[in-house]
């Protein structure tokens, strides 16, 4: 499996207790997925993906608690800290119309309804309020929320953002 082909379910933040789960972080609008699983991919940085079997998990303050099959000690655990837990996208819940995963905004050109470039998705923030896009562009960064009413038009097979920003919010 490329790296292309997973996305991120979740991210090991520390160890738990001493043998051998893991703490993550969601990053999962469906948490009910870990049911599904017996198999994730663990990836860190640019290292390929390792396959890796899920025996148990549960869920703790907000987050997910993770046993893998021979991660049975904490300094075996202790490894696996800063890695994404990954599934393939075909595995993916399918969303209502009008409905994107991040993965899918990321790397998506934003220009305005005249055709002025913005920049390019470089991540979304979720500021609790809302969502917003983290734009890059040679000036710096822009964040623009992702409302329906600055959205015209996502197009996720050209990666592009159709936005109509009020005026001033380019500039802040």
């Amino acid at each position: 499996m490329t790296q292309a082909e997973l996305i991120t379910i979740a991210k090991v933040i520390r160890t738990r207790g001493n043998r051998g789960e893991v703490v993550a972080e969601m990053l999962t609008d469906f948490p009910n997925r870990f049911e599904l699983l017996t198999e994730v991919f663990l990836q860190k940085n640019t290292e390929p993906p390792r396959c890796l079997t899920l025996d148990s998990f549960w869920f703790h303050k907000q987050r997910v608690i993770l046993k893998f099959r021979g991660i049975d000690s904490i300094s075996l655990a202790e490894v696996l800290r800063g890695y994404e837990v990954k599934i393939p996208k075909s595995e993916v819940i399918p969303l209502k119309e009008g409905s994107y995963y991040q993965h899918e905004l990321v790397d998506c050109v934003v220009k305005d309804v005249n055709g002025y470039q913005y920049g390019m998705v470089s991540g979304i923030l979720d500021t609790g309020a809302g969502y917003l896009l983290k734009v890059d562009r040679d000036s710096g960064e822009l964040l623009i929320p992702f409302a329906e009413s600055m959205l015209v038009r996502v197009d996720l097979e050209r990666k592009e953002l159709i936005c109509s920003l009020p005026e001033g919010l380019e500039n802040l």
